[in-house]
């Protein structure tokens, strides 16, 4: 079985390679199991794995409070047809169903997409 670690690496690789440009800042935290990319637009990521299968892709649009979009399993209180995983959209109480499951071979270009196109 692959590290929570050793996904959160996989997925740093993959954005750095495929969004290198766009990126002002990339903080790996191995202590935090938790990595943070900052574009030069002002969005924050956040991505975080544990050693329990469980994951989270968060984008902070702006300093204002509560102003973000992710993507977790960190639950399965939301009756979504992907449960337990789901999507929080900007803006929104309830979640919707998601097509991310965990894994950044798999994860990480749809939320790449999810970016460039804005689609929060």
């Amino acid at each position: 079985m692959i590290s929570h670690l050793s996904f959160l690496r996989e997925a740093r690789a993959l954005l750095v390679d495929l969004l290198g440009v766009d990126i002002r800042e990339d903080e790996l935290d191995e202590t935090l199991s938790q990595l943070k990319i900052t574009f030069k637009s002002g969005l924050i990521l956040y991505i975080k794995y544990n050693e329990f299968g469980e994951y989270g892709y968060q984008i902070i649009h702006s300093p204002q409070k509560n102003d973000f979009s992710r993507f977790d399993n960190f639950d399965d209180r939301w009756n979504v047809s992907t449960s337990p995983h789901h999507f929080h959209k900007r803006g929104k109480r309830k979640a919707v169903a998601s097509s991310m499951i965990g894994n950044p071979n798999h994860d990480i270009p749809i939320l790449i997409k999810y970016i460039k196109e804005g689609k929060f």
